[in-house]
């Protein structure tokens, strides 16, 4: 009896680890075709127009907002000092995570007053956060136009402090992920990066 149960307890096992591989090589794949066919797509609307010079006047993200549908990219976030470059979708369900860094329903977007409000996994796409320092510059890459940010501030909060995410009186950004970084399973804190703007870029930064 005690063979029997030995041996359907490894099958058990091996079931379990078969299945945890399949989801993540599955979970993979998903995130690389998403990247490979929205950097295409993405790569066509920026090609669509004109992206203005340092000094021009803030508009409104029109083209950018035409863009945030479900289950696609809008944008790209840009962190050059750590060689970080991943897209940005709009909404942060796992799904949208799972494939892009998700903006937060409600918050800004890119050219508008207000705080623009970012999220992604600690474990994927938002691992190299904690390697991030003040001063350090943030790039978004929208339809509307290359935006620059500087790294403020670096906090680490609890879960209940959405008010890192309402609005600012000037532009900003905010960052969140899961906190510590190599916590297993559902982490208990948030890790926070805000950064303000320094202007518009020039279409070749």
């Amino acid at each position: 009896m005690n063979g029997r149960l030995l041996r359907a307890a490894r099958h058990g096992l091996l079931a379990v680890a078969l299945v945890c591989g399949g989801t993540f090589v599955l979970a993979h794949l998903r995130a690389e075709l998403f990247t490979l066919i929205e950097e295409d797509r993405l790569a066509s609307v920026l090609a669509g127009g004109e992206l203005e010079a340092p000094g021009s006047s803030p508009a409104a993200a029109a083209r950018t907002r035409d863009e945030a549908r479900p289950g696609r990219a809008w944008g790209r976030f840009d962190l050059p000092r750590l060689g970080l470059s991943a897209l940005v979708a709009e909404g942060v369900d796992d799904a949208t995570q799972g494939v892009a860094i998700g903006h937060v329903p409600g918050t800004s977007f890119p050219g508008e007053p207000g705080n623009v409000g970012l999220a992604g996994h600690r474990d994927t796409v938002f691992r190299l956060l904690e390697e991030v320092r003040p001063e350090d510059v943030l790039r978004l890459v929208t339809p509307d136009g290359v935006f620059e940010y500087r790294v403020e501030w670096l906090a680490i909060v609890d879960p209940g402090r959405t008010d890192v995410l309402t609005s600012t009186d000037e532009p900003q950004l905010t960052l969140v992920t899961c906190y510590p970084f190599e916590y297993v399973g559902s982490a208990p804190l948030r890790y926070v990066v805000r950064a303000r703007s320094v202007g518009r870029a020039a279409a070749g930064a």
